[in-house]
């Protein structure tokens, strides 16, 4: 297809137009529009960073994704009911290397109270959040006991003798060593908070929306990204995987 420069300029500024008319339509009416225009927005400069992105993003630089495992996304500005925004998703992909650059996902979305799950979603109840939670905990008495046997080791490290050059750079190299596993627990301790952020987040109960199945460019994630962020290792369970597998037999397989 031959693509002459002035029509794409001709595009673009008609495309720019219709973009300004319309938020400016929005922004001038009721607050529900309003909404909707900061929405659109704030995706259209997600999406722009993503394309600018698209020719250097090296997805072999992320974790290594399993299936089962929770992650959020960023889906997007929705089309009428297609689920847009910040979500977590399960990964369905049963075989996906480090090299690939997609991912097939279930969004999932928060239960509301008193309202009927529909056919077509999985209920997983507080399985994510019991998760995180335990993960959490984990975390913190990891870094409670690591906090005591540092303290001790500081005390006796600080005792040592300096009478001489040796004894003074023994001294110093376990000082270092010492410190050095405190910036580690220090990590440790950041993780701890924002994984608490997190669960203070979260809603107790997960729906899984499997007529929104979607295949997603790993550009997309937002966490986890390495094997230290917060949603590392949170995964749903073989039940919960065996039903969602039930669920799109019975949505897209025709018996």
């Amino acid at each position: 297809m031959n693509i002459k420069k002035e029509n794409v300029i001709k595009n673009k500024n008609e495309a720019i137009k219709l973009l300004n008319d319309y938020l400016d339509t929005c922004i001038s009416t009721d607050n529900k529009h309003l909404k909707k225009a900061n929405l659109i927005s704030y995706w259209l400069k997600d999406y722009i960073r993503y394309i600018s992105n698209e020719e250097t993003f090296a997805c072999e630089k992320l974790k290594k994704y399993n299936r089962g495992d929770i992650i959020k996304v960023n889906l997007g500005f929705n089309i009428g009911n297609e689920e847009g925004g910040l979500h977590y998703c399960v990964i369905l992909d049963v075989i996906n290397a480090k090299k690939y650059s997609t991912l097939t996902v279930v969004p999932l979305t928060s239960q509301k109270p008193h309202k009927t799950i529909p056919n077509s979603a999985i209920l997983l109840g507080t399985e994510i959040y019991d998760n995180l939670s335990i993960k959490n905990k984990t975390l913190k008495e990891n870094a409670s006991k690591k906090s005591k046997e540092y303290e001790n080791e500081l005390k006796i490290i600080s005792m040592l003798p300096e009478n001489n050059e040796d004894e003074k750079i023994i001294k110093s190299v376990k000082f270092n060593n010492i410190n050095e596993k405190i910036d580690l627990l220090n990590s440790d301790i950041d993780l701890i908070n924002k994984i608490e952020k997190e669960i203070s987040q979260m809603k107790n109960g997960s729906i899984a929306l499997i007529n929104q199945i979607t295949t997603i460019s790993k550009q997309r994630i937002y966490n986890p990204k390495s094997d230290i962020d917060v949603l590392s290792g949170i995964r749903l369970s073989n039940n919960s995987l065996d039903l969602i597998d039930e669920k799109i037999k019975k949505l897209f397989i025709k018996n």
